[in-house]
């Protein structure tokens, strides 16, 4: 017969397991919010809508919220069910690194709705086009990194890395696209300047994504990736 204890640890270990499971449907509902402010602040950025850009800064209220809840979430779960696998550490402790993240990239949306507020006409046509692109691969990776997290995939974190590079090559095409136009024409220099630090928070995103990437690589491996530039603080 079974005593008492021979059934614990693995009662334990399911109540853990459900835990954990709630503490990741959590995540996946503050990631599916910073999607949707993302997605509105290029709306924002197109249409100069002052009355959604009004809104989406009351809603980063609602992610920030959400970011001190999981790290409470995921302090209690620390605190109550002392996980025993230097992996399941990890993954709690990744967790509430993630959500910091994605907490930032929520900042970043805000703030090209307070850009849009400031902008007075039309922003250079080619430098809209390329933020775009650039917003649209940030959500695609954003949403596979969240992907990759659940499963454990590190080579899929690591594909979303390389990634980062093509945000990149859009913003620096994008950034000298800006300072030409200012140079040619010194009426459009405070319109460029404010798309300058708007096509600057949309490649912090990626960034951001990149640092939720190398969390992922952490903890499935225990290693923090060799060869690479120190994590994206800003």
């Amino acid at each position: 017969m079974l005593q008492p204890s021979d059934n614990k640890i693995p009662e334990n270990r399911a109540r853990f397991r459900k835990s954990l499971s709630d503490l990741q449907d959590s995540l996946i509902d503050m990631a599916s919010m910073v999607d949707k402010a993302m997605h509105l602040s290029l709306y924002i950025m197109k249409t100069r809508d002052h009355r959604q850009a009004e809104s989406l800064i009351r809603a980063d209220s609602d992610i920030n919220t959400k970011r001190y809840e999981l790290e409470e979430e995921a302090m209690r779960l620390l605190a109550t069910q002392q996980p025993v696998l230097s992996r399941d550490l990890r993954l709690v402790a990744a967790v509430m690194h993630i959500a910091g993240e994605l907490e930032r990239m929520g900042d970043y949306a805000k703030g090209l709705a307070r850009i849009s507020e400031k902008m007075e006409g039309l922003a250079p046509t080619s430098a809209l086009v390329l933020m775009d692109k650039m917003m649209q691969i940030s959500r695609e990776m954003l949403n596979q990194s969240i992907d990759a997290f659940l499963k454990g995939d590190i080579e899929l974190a690591r594909e979303l890395i390389r990634r980062d590079d093509e945000i990149d090559v859009l913003y620096n095409e994008a950034y000298h696209d800006l300072l030409k136009r200012m140079m040619e024409d010194n009426r459009v220099v405070d319109l460029a300047t404010y798309m300058l630090w708007a096509i600057h928070n949309v490649e912090r995103m990626g960034d951001r994504i990149t640092n939720i990437c190398e969390r992922i690589i952490f903890v499935e491996t225990g290693q923090i990736m060799s060869n690479h530039p120190p994590m994206h603080v800003d």
